[in-house]
């Protein structure tokens, strides 16, 4: 695949002021670093030559190659060369070549993140700028005690191939880190992918965020936070008798809406099976209440002494 795709030369062609006199090009080394990365990973840069010494490395890669080519030294210079020249305009480049060879529609892209944790202690002076910082934030993976990289990906929504990577620092939350992709590379990604529909979860819907897509011509696909107040008011004064049945348990009713200055339209949905588990979890929460008060009622009244009798005179 990563001959057939060029894997090699688009990375070359993307750094080619490279010394004559080395033995193995950047484009080469990624391609080393990808057959690494299919089971020998969690291995220090110098220990490469160890996993390619008994590897066919003419055949897979060049003919002059040689494991110890694959060296930290060599490895180190390409890595400093992808940071130099952005690692997620490189990765767009690549996915773009991908998608192209496989033929998919690409009619849709999901946007979505994770955190991973890192173990070990991170200092910064704050010398690096534009640098991620590994710190503590919301843990997907519950170790909230350890630093953490969140990780944005876009995907295309048929095979689910990433065509967008970016590395965020650690404390950074999905509402603003989606803002800042949906203003510097929606544009981009939809002139390379055509894609029809940008889908993500709550987060995305901030309204700069759908202004900005708006502004761009791109039609999203999200949901809409239950904490807007025209949200509330919504479900609160809907009649579920006026649902349309849209599959088996489900119902539900388009609303018009312009939040944000937006034209687009809500689709309230109502589910038999949630309302059911809300219906038994409102009751018990009713039983429990119940005898709460009752306990509490006698409790009360078991406390309470009878008064002495009133003495009267005449």
């Amino acid at each position: 695949m990563c001959k057939e795709l060029g894997v090699a030369q688009f990375f070359d062609q993307a750094h080619p002021n490279q010394s004559e006199y080395r033995n193995i090009s950047c484009g080469e080394l990624v391609v080393s670093m990808l057959l690494n990365g299919l089971g020998f990973v969690g291995r220090t840069l110098h220990m490469y030559p160890e996993y390619f010494a008994e590897k066919p490395v003419e055949r897979l890669i060049r003919k002059g190659i040689k494991a110890e080519h694959i060296n930290d030294d060599a490895l180190g210079r390409c890595l400093d060369q992808l940071y130099e020249t952005g690692v997620s305009k490189l990765y767009q480049g690549l996915s773009e070549k991908v998608v192209t060879y496989l033929g998919l529609p690409c009619e849709g892209v999901n946007l979505d993140s994770t955190s991973l944790h890192v173990d070990g202690q991170y200092h910064t002076d704050g010398s690096e700028i534009n640098a991620i910082k590994l710190v503590r934030g919301y843990s997907r993976d519950h170790r909230p005690e350890l630093n953490q990289v969140v990780l944005n990906l876009i995907t295309e929504n048929q095979a689910g191939i990433p065509v967008y990577m970016q590395a965020a620092s650690g404390n950074v939350n999905d509402a603003e880190g989606f803002k800042k992709i949906v203003k510097s590379h929606i544009k981009s990604l939809k002139a390379a992918q055509k894609s029809r529909y940008f889908i993500a979860d709550a987060a995305l819907y901030v309204a700069e965020t759908i202004q900005s897509l708006e502004q761009q011509k791109q039609l999203f696909i999200t949901r809409v936070p239950q904490k807007i107040t025209q949200a509330k008011q919504l479900i609160a004064e809907h009649d579920p008798a006026t649902f349309e049945p849209i599959s088996e348990g489900y119902s539900g009713k388009w609303f018009d809406s312009d939040y944000g200055g937006v034209q687009q339209r809500w689709l309230l949905i109502r589910s038999e099976q949630a309302t059911k588990r809300e219906q038994k979890t409102l009751d018990k929460k009713i039983l429990k209440t119940t005898e709460q008060s009752i306990k509490a009622f006698k409790n009360s009244a078991s406390n309470v002494l009878p008064a002495p009798p009133m003495q009267t005179k005449r």
